[in-house]
């Protein structure tokens, strides 16, 4: 802590820490593998740096948290967040448009090459604009000058050369570096834009307006995809136009005319399910869609836990948390956005597919034959109900929004007249159900009295000898 602190307060970060292994890993399920974005590049550092970087970081992310300086859509890279809290206040919003008989859309942008398109400049007046402290500011010019890379492809190293720009991705800063470089795209884009929103997980980006038509929804999403962009030129950054999408939300269906034109490019309104930071969204939010790819991701994590456990082979305790860990977190992954309660109309599918799924990892976990009484089976294996679970994960939910600091739009979700505002709210009311535990007859109190007897009579008899 000594050596952080004192690099810290010098603004010094030695030379020696400056050298990155970059180690390039090709990145799976992708078509071509001769194309560079089909690969990505880890930065091996120094472990001692990363201690005082990890120091750094804390330090700006605590700053930024106390005085508010990141934009409240902006959800990656800071405490007590998850991917899963933008798209509920996406969903929020939404369905507020809904009330008022208003459509929305979406607009999801993703930054290109994150992290090696940073100019320390640009940053270093960021940090500065949003009252950073100095030496911290100093600390950070000092980590982003002459620093070298050596680029490693099939174990073979090559040599050390110069890099200008770019964060290291394996440095514990380079996340709360880029939002904090990133955050002042929003405030552009919304004084150009009036009732634009914005939502952020640390490279992806998604602006969300709302009108009487998807006409009006579309001229709103050009007009944000245009501050954008011009935004993007004078800091250095560049979008992604391959992953660039749009959605249209009504409650009807419907095929929208509209079209959004960003970069020179159309882009229609999905008319399929569409995958942002993990959630499959509809243009009716129902969800259908991304419980199914859950469904399949959740059996494909089970074949492949079946056939460690014939290999190597693993222990009851460690079995169940394996299963609890890879399969329930991959197949139930989102669910608190889209469920109902037990015995719902809408959900109650779902909650039996889920149960099936528990029913077949209990029987991998324990071993026992497909004939074994599922109650039997439940208590022996250790896992939970499929509608506990989910009920849990939504009551949790709810508890850490309502954790996030007071303004924070997330934290509204909780108590909204929307949908998923009252699904939390009950979540949270919820006390029709409750776990209940099986305790064993008390066994017969042991006879302590005549053991310490015995033990003194002992003792004498050995002082006697």
């Amino acid at each position: 802590m000594q050596l952080a602190r004192a690099c810290i307060r010098l603004g010094y970060h030695p030379k020696l820490w400056k050298m990155a292994k970059r180690v390039v890993i090709p990145k799976p399920g992708k078509p071509d593998y001769s194309k560079v974005s089909a690969y990505r590049v880890i930065s091996l550092l120094d472990v001692i740096s990363k201690l005082v970087d990890r120091t750094a970081a804390h330090l700006i992310a605590d700053h930024l948290e106390r005085k508010h300086g990141l934009h409240d859509g902006q959800y990656g890279c800071r405490k007590w967040r998850s991917c899963v809290d933008p798209v509920a206040v996406l969903m929020n919003r939404t369905q507020q448009a809904w009330k008022e008989k208003r459509v929305s859309g979406a607009l999801f942008m993703d930054v290109k090459s994150a992290f090696n398109n940073i100019s320390k400049v640009h940053l270093g007046k960021r940090m500065e604009a949003l009252g950073v402290e100095p030496d911290l500011i100093r600390w950070t010019g000092s980590f982003m000058s002459d620093r070298q890379m050596k680029l490693v492809l099939d174990s073979k190293v090559g040599e050390a050369k110069p890099v200008d720009t770019s964060i290291p991705q394996g440095s514990p800063a380079a996340p709360i570096f880029f939002v904090t470089y990133l955050s002042g795209i929003f405030d552009e884009v919304k004084e150009a834009v009036p009732g634009i929103r914005g939502l952020s997980f640390v490279d992806d980006i998604s602006w969300w307006a709302e009108g009487r038509d998807d006409e009006v929804v579309a001229a709103n999403l050009v007009a944000a995809a245009t501050a954008a962009i011009n935004w993007a030129v004078e800091n250095g950054v560049a979008f992604d136009h391959s992953k660039t999408e749009a959605i249209l939300f009504h409650r009807n269906r419907s095929t929208p005319s509209a079209t959004v034109k960003v970069g020179g490019e159309s882009v229609p309104f999905s008319k399929e399910a569409m995958r942002w930071l993990g959630v499959w969204l509809d243009s009716q939010l129902t969800l259908k869609g991304h419980h199914a790819v859950r469904m399949k991701e959740g059996r494909k994590a089970k074949a492949r836990l079946h056939r460690l456990t014939r290999q190597i082979g693993l222990s009851l305790a460690n079995c169940r948390k394996v299963v609890t860990a890879c399969i329930q977190s991959a197949a139930m992954f989102g669910s608190e956005l889209w469920w109902k309660g037990d015995h719902v109309t809408g959900t109650k599918g779902r909650a039996e597919e889920l149960q099936l799924l528990v029913n077949q990892e209990a029987r991998a976990t324990t071993g026992c034959f497909r004939t074994t009484s599922l109650g039997a089976l439940s208590m022996e294996s250790g896992l939970r109900a499929a509608t506990t679970q989910l009920e849990n994960r939504q009551r949790w939910f709810g508890l850490l929004l309502l954790s996030l600091p007071q303004g924070e739009q997330a934290r509204e979700v909780v108590g909204a007249p929307t949908i998923i505002g009252r699904r939390l709210t009950n979540a949270l009311a919820h006390s029709r159900r409750a776990e209940s535990t099986v305790l064993l007859e008390e066994p017969d109190a042991l006879d302590a009295d005549i053991f310490q007897q015995e033990e003194v009579a002992a003792k004498a008899e050995a002082g006697r000898n």
